[in-house]
């Protein structure tokens, strides 16, 4: 370089000015210019690698935000869009059932329960257990965030019309979420009841149905209180009024029953979860209510507990049970036998019963459930042929062939007692094929 060159020409200058540097001191000195010179080639080099790999890097990004561009402009002409412009969200279910039913099932699309009838059998395949939800998110009102969800399905009309698979109204809600708080309206399960086994066989009307389950979809406002008592622990706490069906229970002819009554009913939910480990929940319950049949008010009051107890690390135990009498209105419960009619007058049925399952997460993508239900009402409350207990039990998978896509094989047996006409066994084969979207 040129100050090398000048630097040289001092040395030679100097020596001819009559100073007399040491000649290895000279090379010494060459030597070190040559290294700094080697060091500032090799900065050199490094900077012109960073500028070539800013450059790159800038054509690379650009071709990214022309993607996401692209991207959203698709988005934008497909999306669900609101008429108030407030965000939604599709969210369902395409589910496939083949099944095979065969015992005492008395002709029934779906049989809950064993009737003393000839023995037959049923087969098919249906998508009437297809659902569809809409999530919505609207503004706050009340200092509150406002949420709700519909949920339609497939099941209305009847299996013998294949034309007549209608859509109708599953559960929907309208929330106001405050920071430990909700207030919502409802069409929803009892709120003694929140819990459902794990089953794809019969989604259109909730598993265990007539065996333990409390199911009826019926309006309902509720509001819930959460406290935490520390990081891990804390107390959900519900109460509300719930519509019963009281065209569920069976009468005879003439008798005059109010369809439906207002219900008072509480759940509280105990619950502690680790960080990042599972939770465990119990949850004791109530409800009071009061049916008017043929003049006269006949009381109907339940008590409940239900439970996630985790037992492994890949073993859950969850279920529902209650104790009470005159319950039809929350469902199939009793097995419509609200009420018996005595020259004394209208006495209620008292029943128990409640559900159970064991679920084994074996993989991410395969698990097995075993489930039980149980539905007792006590025989003296209870017609000379009326039906003593009615017992279901049940075995499934779940494979996960993709995140979204599930297949679930199930066999189910029902035991249905009867005071004179004794056991009638109902079996269910189902292989449930569906697609969560």
């Amino acid at each position: 370089m040129i100050w090398t060159r000048f630097a040289i020409a001092g040395l030679l200058g100097a020596s001819a000015y009559g100073q007399q540097p040491n000649l290895e001191q000279i090379l010494q000195q060459l030597d070190q210019l040559r290294q700094e010179n080697h060091k500032l080639n090799q900065q050199l080099e490094t900077l012109r690698n960073q500028v070539l790999e800013l450059q790159a890097a800038k054509s690379a990004d650009s071709d990214k935000l022309a993607i996401v561009a692209q991207r959203t402009e698709d988005l934008d002409a497909s999306k669900v869009d609101t008429a108030q412009h407030f965000p939604l969200k599709l969210s369902g279910l395409v589910l496939m059932n083949s099944y095979l039913y065969s015992g005492h099932i008395g002709g029934a699309e779906l049989p809950l329960a064993g009737l003393p009838a000839p023995s037959q059998r049923s087969s098919g395949g249906t998508f009437r257990n297809t659902q569809i939800a809409f999530l919505y998110s609207g503004p706050r009102a009340l200092g509150a965030q406002v949420t709700g969800k519909p949920q339609l399905d497939l099941f209305g009309g009847s299996l013998l019309n294949t034309q007549n698979n209608l859509a109708r109204l599953r559960t929907a809600d309208v929330s106001l979420n405050w920071a430990t708080r909700t207030l919502a309206f409802a069409v929803d399960k009892p709120i003694i009841s929140p819990r459902e086994p794990n089953s794809l066989s019969q989604l259109g009307i909730s598993p265990f149905a007539n065996s333990g389950n409390l199911w009826l979809w019926q309006p309902q406002i509720r509001y819930e209180e959460r406290l935490k008592f520390s990081d891990s622990t804390g107390l959900r706490a519900r109460l509300g009024v719930y519509q019963t069906n009281e065209t569920q229970a069976a009468i005879p002819a003439g008798a005059k029953l109010s369809p439906s009554r207002p219900a008072f009913e509480g759940r509280f939910e105990f619950f502690h979860e680790r960080t990042g480990g599972p939770r465990f929940e119990l949850a004791p319950g109530f409800h009071v209510s009061r049916s008017l049949v043929s003049g006269s008010g006949v009381t109907s009051y339940a008590a409940s507990l239900d439970w996630l107890v985790p037992l492994a690390p890949r073993l859950d135990w969850t279920g529902f049970a209650f104790t009470g009498q005159d319950l039809a209105g929350l469902g199939m419960a009793a097995l419509r036998q609200s009420f018996t009619f005595r020259p004394n007058g209208v006495l209620p049925v008292r029943n128990r019963g409640g559900w159970t399952q064991a679920s084994f997460h074996a993989t991410s993508w395969f698990d097995v459930n075993l489930i039980a239900g149980l539905e007792d009402d006590f025989n003296r409350d209870l017609a000379p042929n009326g039906i003593a207990r009615n017992l279901s039990y049940a075995a499934n998978l779940r494979f996960r062939l993709t995140p979204n896509v599930v297949l679930g094989p199930e066999i189910m047996q029902i035991r249905t007692t009867y005071r004179i006409s004794g056991i009638q066994l109902v079996d269910r084969y189902d292989l449930a094929l569906g697609y969560l979207f």
